[in-house]
């Protein structure tokens, strides 16, 4: 082990022992096979919820999906053939790959119908690929489930250093573009006006969607990933109506969701029953958003009246205010004795 997954190991040991006596963290810290897997879902939580922002304000979850199935042959070769321990690096190229060919094929056609099937094409081309290379070496069947569903239980001080990098990697990618990346959202002609460079934003966002994918990869899976990329945007976008506010609403729902699932997955009346943590995690989200859902349908029902008698109000104040005025414009022979006198030659003269 080198120095610096020493130093590394001994960190996560000191965190450990620092909360272990948090309420609401003691079982977690307790043990540290239960430790690793709440920092990787709470770092996979602030990034998923940044991602998860553009990504829901771009309206890219479809493109999210074709790097996360795209990002698949990375995955499976680094496992076939260098270990479990080399996924990461493995799949981090293949994820750069995936990235400028996504971003080219979105780019070279020119209707939203085009672009999505060469998306298509692409995601299955690649997740054939990786079929392909984890049936290489004979029946693998027990490691492909694995890849596919993740084992968030068995994440190493290793795998996890290399998740931190991964995950800063396309923190630093996102809010390097940040203001471009909004303002593409919201504008993408005006953007385009203003001399920002639509395929670079495009490339930084896919780069930064497969570095997250990859950070994943050996918790989560490949199937799972896709709900903590687009869960929290999701859920942000229901309660909020501010970009600031949303990237708080998401982090927060990415992090509260991860803490959540680990917590209902270690409670005593499942030790004899075990529950996948990251299909914990996932579910704790998506219950999370349906709650939002409803918050959000019962605000509105509740706005409604009000905004509804609000309108009626302000229609009826403009209608008495034009009535109260109409006489100062109206046919000044009917106005005050003088006022007729004053205006008329101007009305003769504008008939002559």
């Amino acid at each position: 082990m080198s120095e610096a997954m020493t130093l590394f190991s001994q960190a996560l040991e000191q965190l450990r022992l620092a909360v272990l006596n948090v309420p609401g963290l003691t079982g977690l810290a307790e043990a540290p096979f239960l430790f690793r897997p709440l920092v990787m879902v709470v770092l996979l939580g602030v990034v998923a919820g940044v991602i998860g922002v553009i990504v829901n304000l771009r309206s890219a979850e479809f493109s999210a999906e074709a790097m996360v199935h795209a990002v698949f042959p990375g995955i499976v070769a680094g496992a076939v053939y260098w270990g479990i321990d080399a996924i990461i690096p493995a799949a981090s190229v293949v994820a750069v790959a995936a990235a400028v060919v996504l971003t080219i094929v979105s780019h070279r056609s020119h209707r939203g119908e085009a672009s999505e099937a060469g998306t298509a094409v692409v995601l299955t081309s690649f997740f054939s690929v990786g079929l392909i290379l984890s049936l290489a070496k004979g029946d693998m069947s027990g490691q492909l489930e694995a890849l596919m569903f993740g084992r968030l239980l068995e994440v190493t001080d290793e795998r996890l250093a290399q998740a931190l990098i991964v995950c800063a990697v396309a923190l630093l990618l996102i809010v390097a573009t940040w203001k471009e990346q909004v303002a593409y959202a919201f504008d993408r002609t005006g953007a385009r006006a203003s001399g920002l460079r639509l395929l670079a934003l495009d490339l930084v966002l896919n780069t930064a969607i497969a570095a997250a994918v990859v950070s994943a990869s050996t918790a989560v899976g490949i199937l799972l990933v896709i709900g903590y990329l687009v869960i929290p945007g999701a859920t942000a976008r229901v309660l909020a109506s501010r970009v600031r506010t949303m990237v708080l609403v998401a982090i927060a729902v990415g992090v509260g969701g991860g803490y959540l699932g680990m917590l209902l997955m270690a409670l005593p009346g499942t030790s004899d029953k075990p529950i996948s943590p990251q299909a914990t995690v996932a579910l704790v989200m998506t219950g999370i958003l349906l709650i939002a859902v409803g918050v959000s349908t019962a605000r509105e029902r509740l706005r409604g009246p009000a905004r509804r008698a609000g309108s009626a109000q302000s229609a009826a104040a403009a209608s008495t205010s034009t009535t109260v005025g109409a006489p100062a414009s109206a046919d000044p022979i009917g106005g005050p004795e003088g006022s007729g006198r004053g205006v008329t030659p101007m009305a003769k003269r504008s008939r002559v």
